[in-house]
């Protein structure tokens, strides 16, 4: 009932990328634009799934990504964000122009939960808006409230 499978998993390439391979990859997205990503490693000539063909592009190839070390206000202001939107990488990465959400989840769990244990500072968990389960069954409502919950 599934989808399709991306690919043939025989025959493919698995682990770093070549130049080569990054150089193919960039100029046929150059040529065509992104999407139809089950599709781009056979177009382009590549012996890759279309996942690592977009996944490459999206933390590495593409323009105006930004490498490099975290600067002070970048790492603050990721515990703000953190501390108000908890694991929402993407939403996180959204207010940080050039970096990837991947980037910054990865900082995080390596050198930023580090940093502020060492500062004695206990990472703040952002608020937990869901309701109980209960909230939103209306049978479950009615049983506790004849039980007197």
């Amino acid at each position: 009932m599934g989808r399709t499978p991306c690919c043939a998993k025989e025959g493919l390439r698995k682990g770093p990328w070549s130049s080569k391979e990054d150089l193919l990859l960039t100029n046929y997205i150059n040529q065509h634009g992104e999407g139809q990503w089950r599709s781009l490693p056979n177009n382009a000539g590549l012996l890759r799934c279309g996942k690592s063909c977009r996944l490459r592009w999206m933390n590495y190839l593409r323009p105006g990504i930004k490498r490099g070390n975290f600067c002070e206000d970048e790492d603050d202001l990721i515990v703000r964000l953190h501390s108000l939107l908890g694991n929402r990488w993407s939403l996180i990465a959204g207010r940080l122009p050039g970096r990837t959400d991947n980037e910054i989840k990865n900082y995080w769990n390596t050198h930023l939960i580090k940093k502020l244990k060492n500062a004695r500072v206990e990472p703040k968990p952002h608020k937990n808006f869901t309701k109980k389960k209960s909230e939103n069954n209306p049978k479950k409502r009615n049983q506790e409230k004849r039980r007197g919950r």
